[in-house]
C-alpha cells in the first residue's frame, strides 16, 4: 500500500516594487554625490556610536534604484556579507554597486580590513555582473574617503 508523503517545503518569493518614477533617481556622476546620498541616510545621533554597512545599487544609466542596510555592528568592526550584498542587487536586477561603512571614530584612513572587504566583494561581484564602483567611507562629520578617487578600486 502505497502512502502519501507531506513535504515541508518553503516557498521563495522575489518582490521589488518601484516606489518612484526613474526620471526621480538621483544620478552618480562621482564620489561626492554617493557620499552625500549616503551620508544623507545615516542617522545622525548613531553615526559616532556604531559602525553600519550601507549599498547603493544603480542600473547602467548610474541612477540609484536602491539603498540597502546590510549591517549594523559596534563602535570598532561589523561583519560584511557578500552573500546578502549579492542576493539584494540580483533581486533588484542591479547592474553596479557602491559600498559604503561609516568609521565612527572620524578616521578617514582605509584599513587593510576596508581593502580585504572591498577586493572580496569586488571579485563575489564580477561572477554575477554587478561592478563595485566604489567604498566610501562616511565620517560623523559628512566628510568621506573614496577608494575610487584614491585609485584603489
Amino acid at each position: 500500500m502505497k502512502q502519501d508523503k507531506k513535504y515541508k517545503v518553503n516557498v521563495v518569493s522575489l518582490i521589488y516594487k518601484q516606489k518612484y518614477d526613474t526620471t526621480d533617481y538621483p544620478v552618480i556622476i562621482n564620489s561626492n554625490v554617493a557620499a552625500e546620498i549616503l551620508y544623507e541616510s545615516w542617522d545622525k545621533d548613531t553615526i559616532a556610536f556604531e559602525e553600519q554597512c550601507k549599498v547603493l545599487y544603480l542600473n547602467r544609466r548610474n541612477q540609484v534604484i536602491g539603498l540597502y542596510t546590510v549591517c549594523v555592528g559596534g563602535v570598532t568592526g561589523i561583519v560584511v556579507c557578500n552573500k546578502k550584498i549579492l542576493a539584494c542587487g540580483l533581486k533588484i536586477v542591479a547592474s553596479g554597486m557602491i559600498i559604503a561603512h561609516n568609521h565612527p571614530s572620524g578616521n578617514k584612513m582605509l584599513s587593510e580590513k576596508d581593502r580585504q572587504v572591498t577586493k572580496s566583494l569586488q571579485e563575489a561581484g564580477k561572477i554575477m555582473d554587478i561592478k563595485l564602483l566604489d567604498h566610501i567611507i562616511v565620517l560623523p562629520n559628512g566628510n568621506y574617503t573614496s577608494f575610487s578617487d584614491n585609485n584603489e578600486l
